[in-house]
């Protein structure tokens, strides 16, 4: 069964928090191969430290892979579309949302996820393009709000790292685009879990829809 995590962001140090962590204890059975799919693919030396960063974090929660590979710029198409195949897990990870996107595309690797069966997670950047209808607040590295198609694995479609403090950012761009489609603003900490359409919250979450915004009731 498909299981999708889209995530904020944590701690670099720490990793998941207590409650997620016993999530994924739970859904992570087969931990034969862990694949992250970098965001930076050509920034190697980054793409290569946040693998490291992701293996502590399972580690810390007593998840150890058999085997663990990153796609990237130092594969080929065929190299990416057969480790996707062969994969147990796969970890969307945070950094420059369209690069990854980019990379995703130039490998024809979004129709490989959508019939990959097991766990995929995002984190960040990652979270965001797992989306149908992605959307994306303008930033350092794109000056516009917009809405794209993502990757297609679920309507779930997200802002990380959110703070309500940021008024800016709800009454600028969230809120308008709450108008469109509907936005979970996720803080740090949290995570959505999507397995057979049913949604588990974790952590502090809201819901922009039609203009408005509202703390989400968890579920766990």
């Amino acid at each position: 069964m498909k299981s999708l995590y889209f995530f904020s962001g944590f701690d670099k140090e720490r990793g998941f928090t207590a409650e997620i962590a016993k999530s994924l204890q739970e859904h992570i059975i087969d931990k034969s191969s862990l694949l992250l799919i970098a965001s930076c693919p050509h920034s190697y030396e980054k793409t290569d430290a946040y693998k490291d960063g992701g293996i502590m974090w399972f580690r810390n929660i007593g998840i150890e892979f058999e085997n663990v590979d990153v796609l990237d710029g130092r594969k080929t198409k065929t190299e990416c579309l057969g480790l996707v195949s062969d994969a147990s897990v796969i970890f969307l990870m945070g950094g420059t949302t369209f690069l990854q996107f980019e990379f995703l595309q130039k490998n024809d690797l979004i129709p490989a996820l959508k019939q990959f069966d097991g766990v995929i997670m995002g984190l960040s950047a990652g979270s965001i393009n797992m989306a149908v209808n992605s959307f994306y607040s303008a930033d350092k590295d794109c000056s516009r709000t917009h809405i794209y198609k993502g990757i297609g694995l679920s309507d779930v479609s997200i802002e990380p790292h959110f703070m309500i403090e940021n008024k800016d950012l709800l009454d600028n761009d969230i809120l308008p685009f709450s108008e469109i489609i509907d936005i979970y603003a996720m803080c740090d900490d949290s995570a959505i879990l999507v397995r057979n359409d049913n949604r588990q919250f974790f952590g502090n979450i809201y819901l922009a829809s039609k203009g408005k915004i509202e703390k989400v009731n968890r579920t766990v």
